[in-house]
């Protein structure tokens, strides 16, 4: 009987000896383990309080965890980078396997590498121990982009790598930032695709993880928003300390009687109104509420997996009152509006593609003086679109406040194949044009933009040698710059003969563009009693500005369409579109001359060269401030030929009013 004891008790401890470690959640591990690298907590261990939203989906892609999916839509100022990180080391360390962590470009994972997870790494006790070092010259050893660990390994890859994408097959995958990763990879397909596909070989055992997370983009095209939809969208509440209701945060509106409430000027004052009680909530209260949250699934279906929207509403790494001084200073700024709803919010921005009438616009038209740049235009830009059978021009005189006068346009009749036509000779005349303005300056514009979609080496040719002439291509995608930081140097083909690297070609961003061309149209002049117009107002002549000039300006609209199983927004026109397009195009030349972010200071040196009686020569604004030698002034020009003329439009009935020029800033208390 004792023997029989004694050998009972000796395989007892033999099963527990042999026994694995209990596998620790990742949440758990990351609060004993992880060492923070960077940030005001940089050195320290992590702070499970700081995100305390953040367990729940962490621990949704645990190894034990049902789910094979988890998508955060989130804001900025909510920390979940670290939540990557976090789960990154517990595989490392709890759940070893081949794992990939994939940005939205190769050159954007080095960066999180170097300044995030290698030095966590090193920082971090159980995962230093594990991962293999670098210096070895071993294909055993890791490497900047493949950490190497017992049991697996972490490859570090950009959405825009097919070969990494394509080749690898993995247990476990980090998404970051998928709005910013490409539609269509090369022509290979979505690089999403491609990381589904590289963990078909766990279908059949079902314990793959996918987490993917992003700040929102644009409404449509968003793939975190999509996602999120797709999920069982789940949204933070927490408690109100006056009568305990749970409750979502919400920005709220100025219509509604809950939401965030604060003033439009400093001091702020925000504040939270509650939906149940109507007491205000103020800002010391909200770590309390957050650290007694609970995650609440609105669509908690079957079949639909873990979806989290986290904002800085609730977030406990910033404040009311930042979230509040961000949309005051958004308003009259479409493109800041979209920040802040992207990154303040973590919504998508909802593009309001429906086009402005095109006749409350003819109506408003005023009288300032054609081919004249009227007092508070400062900085002229100009664009063209060259078509078979001609070219369309806009000519912009821009002030401050982004406001914007149109002071010519035309349409110069010719065959543009060839350079030596005469209608590039009208082009050319058009560009060197100088306009009067009210001191007796003439200006020539300080931009000119050209269009390269059409007859493309005839454009580079005519740009090519023009000092402030710029061939252009328009990208299509919201995130795309109004304007690239510097050109491309293209070759030139014409006729057989090649010219290396002989133009130079700029990239122009048109979604963000016409998104904000659509939005100042709206804008109202002088409403309710203002003395200012709204920034970025747009104003248009009854001397240039016909029915079809206002047809074409606003012709085009978003139309959603299926594009490789999902529904995804573009621009599209409903008929001719060549002055909306100059616009677009102008508009390129003044983000790339400064206007829409240049300070006081910097309009005011404008002002001080431009704004005055003009001396015995007058140059450039370089030219001026400089005190250098200037080139004599010109005359005003003799009118062009009769193609070139726009058609005059009909005056507008109504009284006219005189303006005030400027812009505004609005919101609620």
């Amino acid at each position: 009987m004792k023997s029989k004891l004694t050998l009972a008790a000796i395989a007892s401890a033999l099963a527990i000896g042999l026994a694995p470690d209990p596998v620790v959640k990742p949440s758990a591990w990351a609060a004993e383990n992880l060492i923070i690298a960077d940030g005001p907590a940089a050195g320290a261990r992590y702070d499970p309080t700081l995100t305390p939203y953040a367990a729940e989906p962490l621990d949704c892609v645990a190894a034990e965890s049902p789910w094979n999916c988890v998508t955060v839509r989130k804001s900025a100022q909510t920390g979940f980078t670290q939540i990557g990180i976090a789960w990154a080391g517990s595989i490392i360390d709890q759940t070893p396997a081949r794992a990939m962590i994939v940005f939205p470009t190769i050159s954007s994972v080095q960066d999180f590498n170097r300044d995030k997870l290698q030095p966590t790494i090193e920082a971090t006790d159980s995962l230093r121990a594990k991962v293999r070092q670098t210096a070895r010259r071993s294909g055993l050893s890791s490497t900047a982009l493949s950490k190497r660990f017992p049991g697996g390994s972490l490859i570090l890859t950009g959405a825009n790598s097919a070969a990494d994408l394509r080749s690898k097959t993995i247990k476990y995958a980090y998404c970051d930032e998928i709005d910013e990763w490409p539609l269509d990879l090369e022509g290979q397909g979505d690089p999403m695709d491609m990381v589904d596909a590289r963990q078909i070989s766990f279908h059949a055992t079902g314990d793959y993880k996918k987490l993917q997370t992003s700040t929102p983009t644009i409404k449509g095209k968003s793939r975190i928003d999509n996602a999120f939809d797709e999920g069982d969208q789940r949204f933070l509440q927490v408690p109100c300390p006056h009568c305990d209701e749970y409750q979502r945060l919400e920005f709220g509106t100025k219509d509604t009687a809950f939401g965030l409430k604060f003033n439009t000027a400093w001091p702020y004052e925000a504040h939270y109104v509650c939906r149940h009680c109507g007491v205000p909530i103020e800002h010391h209260h909200k770590r309390d509420m957050v650290l007694a949250y609970k995650w609440v699934a609105e669509r908690p279906e079957p079949g639909r997996e873990p979806s989290f929207h986290i904002d800085s509403l609730t977030s406990l790494l910033t404040t009311w009152d930042k979230i509040a001084e961000a949309w005051v200073k958004a308003q009259g700024d479409p493109a800041k509006l979209k920040s802040f709803y992207n990154l303040w919010l973590g919504l998508a921005w909802e593009e309001r593609g429906d086009a402005p009438e095109w006749n409350s616009l003819f109506v408003r038209r005023e009288d300032y003086r054609a081919r004249h740049v009227p007092p508070g235009g400062i900085i002229l830009t100009g664009a063209a679109d060259v078509q078979a059978d001609g070219i369309y021009y806009e000519t912009i005189a821009w002030g401050r406040d982004q406001q914007s006068w149109s002071i010519d346009i035309g349409f110069l009749e010719g065959d543009t194949a060839d350079p030596s036509n005469e209608v590039w000779q009208k082009l050319t005349t058009v560009y060197e044009r100088r306009y009067p303005d009210a001191y007796g300056n003439h200006w020539q514009v300080d931009g000119f933009a050209v269009d390269s979609g059409f007859n493309t080496n005839v454009v580079y040719l005519w740009t090519r040698g023009k000092s402030k002439a710029m061939a252009i291509k328009g990208d299509d995608g919201w995130q795309r710059a109004a304007i690239s930081s510097t050109p491309t140097r293209v070759d030139i083909n014409f006729r057989g003969k090649r010219l290396r690297r002989g133009a130079e070609l700029w990239h122009v961003g048109t979604w963000p563009l016409k998104s904000e061309f659509y939005a100042n149209l709206r804008k109202e002049g002088l409403k309710d009693g203002a003395e200012l117009d709204p920034k970025g107002f747009c104003h248009f002549t009854e001397q240039l500005h016909d029915e079809r000039y206002f047809k074409q300006a606003t012709a085009e609209h978003v139309k959603k369409r299926e594009h490789r199983g999902r529904m995804i927004s573009e621009w599209v026109a409903s008929g001719p579109n060549h002055y909306h397009d100059c616009r677009i195009y102008n508009m390129a030349v003044a983000y790339h001359k400064g206007v829409m972010v240049m300070t006081e200071r910097e309009w005011e040196a404008w002002v001080k060269a431009r704004c005055r009686p003009p001396k015995a020569e007058q140059g450039d604004l370089l030219s001026v401030m400089n005190g250098e030698p200037a080139e004599a002034a010109a005359p005003e020009e003799q009118e062009t030929q009769e193609a070139e003329k726009p058609k005059a439009a009909p005056r507008a009935k109504g009284p006219r009013r005189g303006r005030k020029r400027g812009g505004f800033v609005s919101g609620w208390t």
